[in-house]
């Protein structure tokens, strides 16, 4: 990097097709990894598209965005014009900027990828999904798609995937680039344990029940998920212990939140699964439950299953992508099979058959997440991927 770049506080320019105030679990990351960065020291400045109502300059904790002009709301002209507005931003502010850092790899990082071989900096493009159901294995399925993955790897950015099972994937669709694997992180201190009288509270403001073991989705009610699945697996695991009487509590929107209702009518259990709508704060309730559920058949690093860790929720999640990197098995969670359904009933099983289980998982899930997945650690490694050059 050049003697005047060291000179001066790092600068990054951040990268994201949609930001806040519109938040999916990358622009949540993003904005996460960003304040953590400003925070570090390092100058950060997101990029994104300015969509209508929205101010073209603003700042959001402490970070300042620029939203740039791109023709209508969405569609192919809108993704044209705002990689065209970002390519002659790049260039017209290159001496600001030491590094670019791109969340998903989609057009905007051909033309970040590009400005950056043109400027000779350093570009990274974090890759989005899990496998097999991510953006890379989506591209392959259009020409579009792969001519923007061939392009991509004939420009060559850094990669960045949040787990191991990515960079397989990264490898089968874009050859041999560098891949890092670096894991989304969690604001531990937002995210903590919170004491009885709490619990206790939140669970009396959302109706659920006060003293029995509770069951947690937050996230994206898809078919992905396998949630219905799940909870027909959970109904008939309960149905074994009369007596514990648990319930399960799903956070979220999406097309199979009637699927939900109906299992939940079908085995008499409406007192006992609850659908709450979706929040872009799910903290009172990682608060309130004790149990973190993710059955998906893939993910990338759930967002949420790190912020359930660092409240202190055990996990009972499907062992793919990379939740078995992050859940120690059998010291903070419990793990599955995502289409085994006896696997399912029996984990399900141990959590009431040992009421003290959950607690004691989520306490070394706590620890895992502090120890691994602080953003405060995290920045300061992209930092230092950054000021490579």
């Amino acid at each position: 990097m050049a003697e005047t770049s060291r000179r001066r506080p790092l600068s990054v320019a951040m990268v994201s097709a949609s930001f806040h105030p519109y938040v999916g679990g990358a622009e949540k990351q993003a904005l996460e990894l960003a304040a953590a960065l400003e925070a570090g020291g390092v100058r950060t400045r997101v990029l994104t598209r300015r969509l209508r109502g929205l101010a073209a300059e603003e700042t959001v904790r402490g970070v300042r965005v620029t939203r740039l002009w791109c023709l209508g709301q969405n569609g192919f002209l809108n993704s044209a014009s705002f990689c065209v507005s970002l390519f002659l931003h790049l260039l017209n502010q290159s001496l600001f900027y030491d590094a670019f850092h791109v969340h998903l790899a989609g057009s905007p990082a051909l033309a970040a990828a590009l400005s950056g071989r043109l400027l000779n900096k350093p570009v990274w493009v974090k890759i989005g999904g899990g496998r097999g159901v991510g953006e890379l294995s989506g591209s392959a399925k259009t020409i579009p798609g792969r001519l923007k993955l061939r392009l991509l790897a004939l420009l060559k950015p850094r990669f960045i995937a949040v787990s191991s099972d990515l960079v397989e994937e990264a490898a089968a669709y874009l050859g041999r680039v560098s891949v890092q694997v670096v894991p989304n992180g969690v604001d531990a201190e937002r995210y903590r344990p919170a004491p009885a009288a709490r619990k206790a509270e939140l669970r009396r403001r959302f109706g659920w029940p006060a003293e029995s073991l509770g069951f947690l989705y937050a996230g994206r009610i898809a078919p992905e998920k396998r949630l219905p699945h799940f909870l027909g697996a959970w109904a008939e695991a309960v149905k074994k212990f009369p007596d514990s009487r648990p319930f399960i509590a799903f956070v979220g929107d999406g097309i199979e939140a009637a699927r939900l209702k109906d299992i939940a009518a079908y085995e008499r259990m409406q007192d006992r699964v609850f659908l709450m709508p979706a929040t872009d704060d799910a903290s009172p309730f990682y608060a309130a439950a004790d149990v973190f559920v993710l059955p998906s058949v893939s993910e990338g690093l759930s967002n949420a299953l790190l912020e359930a860790m660092a409240s202190g929720l055990a996990v009972l999640a499907s062992r793919v992508g990379g939740t078995p990197e992050a859940v120690a098995e059998g010291r903070s969670g419990l793990l599955f099979a995502p289409e085994n359904t006896d696997e399912i009933r029996t984990q399900v099983a141990k959590f009431l058959a040992h009421p003290d289980l959950a607690a004691r998982l989520g306490r070394e899930g706590r620890e895992i997440a502090l120890e691994k997945y602080s953003l405060a650690e995290l920045a300061k490694r992209y930092e230092a991927l950054y000021a490579e050059g």
